[in-house]
């Protein structure tokens, strides 16, 4: 059977990498296209002649799916459509409309295999665990979980071939990697939460990929592709230290020695594994602040993370010499003013390379949403269809004084970086949001992420170019 992914940015996805990997390894062929890249979609997709097109979805991107989705059944009405990722596992519902034909909950790899099996040998597919399938008479079969697979090195190396297509995406010489699955925390803004629920009775959730399979993944994609910079897209790369990353560092030094990045926890940190990281190659890393506030931070966020916490770690990180990004969060429940300037002046304390700063969105499946929603802190009758494609852009959380932290966090990152401005962007949030906010959002954004990622300004420029209606909501 022949696969299509469908996606719109020009970004390595490393979800579909792995799909990839396992389909054609079941003998299934696989192709990709970036919508955004291509003049015009229609050609693109026939010369291609998919049996199945596949979307990887997230809250607000899923509106995009659904219209080239609709499109792909006017223009070719026998192309199955498959949705997986996160909104199709907690809004599995979505196939009860004409365009979606199956849905994928949780991890797809053995799923979508046995699906393209059933499918290309003529056998009834309606029974696949992790699948809602609609069958010929439009009836919707709502299939259980599997189990969890707990031995990730079962399955074959991610497959980034797929994006040799396109050599703004091939050429970039940075890549992202992971060590495994799930994430220990529970932070009420994370999709994690919803995921233990939906998953829970099913196997461990957190799972890692063994040391070798890790070290052994990287040295095959240097050996087909050149690589500048490497970036461990975990949540939280430094869980389980001593048993698991230190071994891991130590084997990275001794066999690939690319300069890299990782997200981390301050609480999770010591100095011990801050200067391993900086022996190993780490030249940043992410670090989630969240808000400035306490209270904010741990009874809203359920972060359980102290100031103290955080600047502790920060002294390490400039010590040894890694550049930092922050992650904050603006106009959760609660938020007020104060407290968002809280979160600008701690970061400005913090000095980072680069501030990021986003507004809360009560995403499907997470205690931030459970709480907005108790609280009615929603307009009468919204919707997931509703959603910013981007957490830039404003929130849908009603809360106090929502016009001047809207524009604060357009300013924000500026904020922070010249701390001498705070004066006059007390003043300039009162004014109305306007376009010269997200101008000035969108460009210190933009050199900061280049900064921060060591990306090549002609690469920067390319990904600029395609990702310039990033921004935009889709409707459908």
């Amino acid at each position: 059977m022949r696969i299509l992914y469908l996606q719109k940015d020009p970004f390595v996805n490393m979800g579909v990498t792995q799909l990839v990997a396992c389909t054609n390894e079941a003998g299934h062929e696989s192709s990709l296209i970036i919508e955004n890249a291509e003049g015009n979609l229609r050609r693109a997709i026939r010369r291609v002649d998919p049996d199945v097109i596949g979307f990887s979805v997230t809250t607000g991107l899923h509106l995009w799916a659904l219209q080239q989705a609709h499109k792909v059944k006017r223009w070719f009405p026998h192309v199955k459509t498959v949705f997986g990722g996160m909104h199709a596992t907690f809004y599995p519902e979505m196939i009860e409309g004409d365009v979606v034909d199956v849905v994928c909950r949780g991890d797809g790899e053995d799923a979508l295999v046995e699906y393209l099996d059933a499918l290309e040998h003529g056998h009834d597919p309606t029974g696949i665990r992790n699948l809602w399938i609609k069958d010929d008479r439009g009836a919707i079969h709502r299939n259980p979980m599997r189990p969890l697979e707990q031995n990730l090195d079962r399955y074959p190396f991610p497959d980034r071939s797929i994006y040799d297509r396109y050599p703004f995406v091939k050429n970039q010489k940075i890549e992202g990697f992971i060590t495994g699955r799930g994430c220990p925390d529970n932070c009420s803004f994370c999709f994690h939460v919803g995921l233990k629920k939906i998953m829970k009775g099913l196997g461990q959730y957190s799972r890692r990929k063994s040391i070798e399979y890790v070290i052994s993944e990287i040295e095959d994609f240097l050996a087909k592709y050149p690589l500048r910079r490497l970036v461990f897209r975990d949540d939280t790369f430094i869980v389980g230290y001593h048993d698991y990353v230190k071994p891991l560092l130590a084997e990275y030094r001794k066999r690939i020695g690319i300069p890299f990045s990782v997200l981390i926890r301050a609480d999770y940190m010591t100095e011990e594994s801050v200067r391993d990281l900086a022996e190993s190659g780490c030249f940043a890393v992410k670090m989630g602040v969240e808000s400035g506030n306490e209270y904010m931070r741990n009874k809203i966020m359920h972060k359980h993370l102290s100031n103290e916490e955080i600047l502790q770690c920060m002294g390490w990180l400039k010590k040894y010499g890694i550049m930092v990004q922050t992650s904050n969060i603006l106009g959760s429940p609660g938020e007020t003013l104060d407290s968002a300037w809280e979160t600008l002046e701690f970061n400005a304390k913090l000095a980072p390379e680069h501030a990021w700063c986003s507004l809360i969105q009560p995403y499907p499946g997470t205690t931030i949403q459970d709480l907005v929603m108790k609280d009615g802190m929603m307009p009468p009758g919204f919707d997931q269809d509703e959603f910013e494609q981007s957490y830039f852009m404003t929130t849908p959380v009603d809360v106090e004084n929502k016009r001047e932290i809207t524009n604060l966090q357009k300013l924000f990152p500026l904020a922070v970086r010249y701390p001498w401005l705070q004066p006059v962007v007390k003043e300039a949030i009162k004014l109305p949001p306007n376009q010269v906010y997200n101008f000035l959002f969108k460009a210190h954004y933009g050199y900061s992420i280049m900064r921060i990622n060591d990306m090549e300004f002609l690469d920067f420029l390319r990904i600029g170019w395609y990702t310039r209606n990033y921004f935009s909501q889709t409707s459908f």
